[in-house]
């Protein structure tokens, strides 16, 4: 079964206290774009393996049970955002493949953090890593009752994450908050205490990455005129600078390159730190 979601917000449930975060988050937003809210359950019934009578008879009562999941999360979004008249669908397929195919024609998917069926211990379930690394479409992965914001978050490491910088000031004025710029980089010159002539390189390579940002910002800035951006670099490593700005931010929008061709790699290890580690909703827009 394909199941395609009119355009709108795509949201994974499985009826885990993750998802339901999710499920809520993904509201709001449907709310803020005044667009539509599809739930999607997916239950793997390819497991049974009894006779064919008590096969079908079980994957039945799975059906059913997943049905009822499904029906108490369209109750509680329904409850909690009385505006909307979120649709759902129970798939009898794997969870990422469910959601991804539901997402084709969305302009946004929301993932949970965890759902039933991960391990405890880990930070981030591998459907939502799956979600996030092959969608077409923006994904959100939502955490645990995430706190309200002041900003949001836009990392920029190369000038055609304007992409997620445009999404970013989007959520920006939707949400009603200031858009924060930041671009990480590390010092190519080494050992500058040691060589005084390499604080001229080290400043000229301030001066390009201070471009690069000013490149990719300015035409946003443009198009947002009404938006306030603020745009900062930092020196250092990226994924704990991006964790430790996560603080306070309503949402961390990051951008996911195209893996390279000899390591095949979906998500940058940047982008599963922030992942794991974020203490904010995390958008990973696909470039």
């Amino acid at each position: 079964m394909d199941i395609r979601a009119p355009a709108g917000v795509v949201v994974g449930v499985d009826g885990s206290p993750h998802a339901t975060v999710a499920a809520d988050w993904a509201a709001q937003e449907a709310e803020r774009r005044g667009c539509g809210l599809h739930l999607v359950h997916a239950v793997n019934t390819g497991t049974v393996t009894l006779s064919p009578r008590s096969g079908a008879a079980v994957t039945d009562l799975i059906l059913k049970n997943a049905q009822a999941v499904l029906d108490e999360a369209l109750a509680l979004v329904a409850a909690a955002h009385p505006t909307l008249r979120p649709t759902g669908d129970v798939v009898p397929r794997d969870a990422a493949a469910a959601v991804l195919t539901a997402a084709e024609h969305a302009e946004l998917a929301v993932v949970g953090t965890r759902g039933h069926g991960g391990f405890a211990s880990l930070l981030l379930g591998s459907v939502s890593l799956r979600v996030c690394a092959h969608a077409t479409c923006p994904v959100v992965v939502v955490r645990v009752a995430p706190e309200q914001g002041k900003h949001v978050l836009v990392a920029i490491r190369e000038e055609r994450d304007a992409v997620a910088l445009r999404f970013g000031a989007r959520q920006a004025v939707l949400a009603g908050l200031p858009l924060r710029a930041l671009h990480t980089w590390s010092p190519v010159v080494a050992d500058v205490a040691h060589a005084a002539p390499m604080l001229d390189e080290l400043g000229e390579e301030a001066d390009q990455h201070a471009q690069l940002l000013s490149r990719t910002v300015d035409p946003v800035r443009a198009e947002f005129p009404d938006l306030a951006i603020e745009a900062q670099d930092h020196t250092g490593p990226t994924a704990a600078t991006l964790v430790e700005a996560s603080r306070g931010a309503a949402l961390l929008v990051v951008a996911r390159h195209e893996p390279a061709p000899h390591f095949g790699l979906r998500l940058g290890t940047a982008v599963h730190a922030v992942l794991h580690h974020a203490h904010c909703p995390v958008a990973v827009v696909p470039l």
